[in-house]
């Protein structure tokens, strides 16, 4: 069995692509497969993935109908065969040509589910490194509660980036942590489930991935009716999430802060909705919160005597007020 599969989802990626696989081509640890999900690009990405394929045998090309990166991820897990596996975004690429090696050496020996590494990141248009993920105060092997342990320390991308991360295979495919599609902060609903379901870590204080800042990312200059989408989006995971974890059963302690967590992603979608000009916006929020009143009731879990008052203020004075409250108290 191959040690590691690279999946790379790509959409209209020609003019990072080459960089992006190059990096990996490079390493000095050469027991890796590569699988390009070009996701219904109409530039030249197609063409291009093929190209590569046919340099390198140990590539592999999926063509697919564009179905969005969390689509694009959940085909190429389930056509990895390597005993890990590696998400990386096509505009990105790895920090140095001995980050396996590096990783054989320290990580995959120890056959964890989660191997958790960190990020620098550059901005288009400069080389020059402008944001590096901070030292975990742990480096190693990590064996117990994990996601508790990463909600306390509260591990800048931990939770929100999982292309700092590499997974066991059978791991993911087992407990069936596929990427929710059709949402957007994917990421942010998917790993908190991947940390629930794993009882062994590790961490490794190199950085050895590095994050390209595009100034032209969608994300960086979102409308109003991105906002809205996206804010309900953070209402799904909240109330998603918590089901979850519920259904996991999860101690007392980790539970209040899982809570504690998707609270945060409710009523920042709340605060969101506060700002929108729209009627039409605040419409769509408002609907998508009337949806799942239930989610009021896990402000039970929460520590915070303020926090757990949120719940009882949508049920007795209702959303359209508590919303209103809200946008006051947390002053966005």
């Amino acid at each position: 069995m191959t040690t590691l599969t690279v999946v790379i989802p790509v959409f209209n990626a020609e003019r990072y692509l080459e960089e992006c696989v190059g990096s990996v081509l490079a390493q000095t640890f050469r027991d890796f497969n590569i699988i390009l999900v070009d996701d219904g690009s109409t530039d030249s990405s197609p063409l291009l993935c093929d190209s590569l394929a046919r340099r390198d045998s140990r590539i592999r090309v999926i063509h697919r109908k564009n179905g969005g990166a969390s689509a694009a991820r959940n085909e190429g897990l389930k056509a990895a065969g390597g005993r890990f596996v590696h998400f990386i975004d096509s505009d990105d690429r790895l920090s140095g040509s001995r980050v396996y090696e590096e990783l054989s050496e320290r990580a995959f020996s120890d056959d964890s589910e989660v191997i958790l590494f960190r990020r620098e990141r550059f901005t288009e248009g400069s080389e020059e490194i402008d944001a590096v993920q901070p030292e975990y105060d742990l480096n190693g092997s990590f064996r117990g509660d994990v996601l508790r342990r990463v909600l306390e320390k509260q591990y800048k991308m931990t939770l929100t980036c999982p292309v700092n991360k590499i997974f066991k295979t059978s791991f993911l495919k087992e407990n069936g942590l596929r990427f929710t599609e059709g949402i957007d902060h994917e990421e942010d609903e998917w790993l908190p489930r991947v940390f629930a379901c794993a009882q062994s870590v590790w961490f490794d204080k190199g950085i050895l991935y590095t994050v390209r800042n595009r100034s032209d990312s969608l994300s960086s200059t979102p409308n109003e009716e991105v906002a809205a989408r996206r804010a309900c989006s953070k209402i799904k995971i909240a109330v998603t999430g918590i089901k979850y974890m519920e259904q996991r059963r999860l101690p007392n302690e980790t539970m209040s802060l899982a809570a504690g967590y998707y609270w945060e992603y409710f009523i920042d979608a709340c605060a969101c909705r506060n700002r929108f000009k729209s009627r039409e916006n605040r419409r769509i929020v408002d609907a998508e919160l009337k949806k799942h009143k239930e989610f009021f009731d896990s402000a039970k879990y929460l520590k915070s005597r303020n926090q757990r008052l949120l719940g009882v203020m949508f049920r007795r004075l209702g959303i359209p007020a508590t919303v209103k409250l809200i946008g006051i108290r947390y002053g966005k």
